[in-house]
């Protein structure tokens, strides 16, 4: 056999094998709301500490599902209030170096259906990069990057394929402090947990 015509032949194969899945894979969009558990760690700034609280996030997303099995792969644009504020322990002074963030995580899923339900309950694990990127100003006296990338892990259910519940955590992977004058060499992650439900449709 001529060797075009073998590799045209291996290619359509491929082709005839895959189109059917991926005429069955589900894309997705959906509305993603839920809230942010600041967790920032701070180092190598004596007389300082950090305060963390609750805060909120939400935004849009789009998820696609393959169809021969669990696993599947979703994206967000997320408004995030990653609510942690800079203290002074001598004048319990609390400094607000900006709240306010784009986060844009991408997660890889997998869903255990469950056949005892019919189907319509999936336990699911799920990991992957997110990157917040600051919105506030930088005015303050502490400066923080504006690019700050983490890694998430976190665990779910899937109900009835529309509803997914999840919970998680956001692991800072760099310093994000750039500059504070009373402490140089200052260091912070901005680690936290995260809940989310995200409500699916189809297109």
């Amino acid at each position: 056999m001529n060797p075009n015509k073998h590799l045209l032949f291996i290619f359509a194969t491929v082709l005839a094998l895959t189109l059917p899945t991926v005429a069955k894979a589900q894309l997705r969009y959906g509305l993603n709301l839920g809230g942010s558990f600041a967790g920032a760690t701070i180092d190598r700034s004596p007389g300082y500490d950090l305060v963390n609280r609750s805060g909120f996030r939400g935004g849009l997303s789009l998820e696609y599902q393959f169809p021969t099995c669990g696993l599947a792969f979703d994206a967000s644009v997320l408004y995030n209030r990653f609510n942690t504020r800079l203290k002074n322990e001598s004048q319990a002074e609390r400094i607000d170096f900006g709240r306010d963030y784009l986060e844009v995580p991408i997660h890889i899923k997998y869903k255990f259906w469950l056949p005892a339900t019919s189907n319509l309950v999936a336990p699911m694990v799920l990991t992957g990069p997110s990157l917040l990127c600051h919105l506030s100003s930088n005015d303050s006296p502490m400066k923080v990057k504006r690019f700050q990338p983490g890694w998430n892990v976190g665990v779910g259910l899937d109900i009835a394929n529309i509803l997914q519940i999840s919970g998680g955590y956001r692991f800072g992977l760099t310093d994000i402090a750039e500059e504070f004058g009373p402490a140089p060499e200052t260091r912070i992650k901005s680690s936290g947990f995260f809940l989310s439900a995200l409500l699916l449709f189809d297109f």
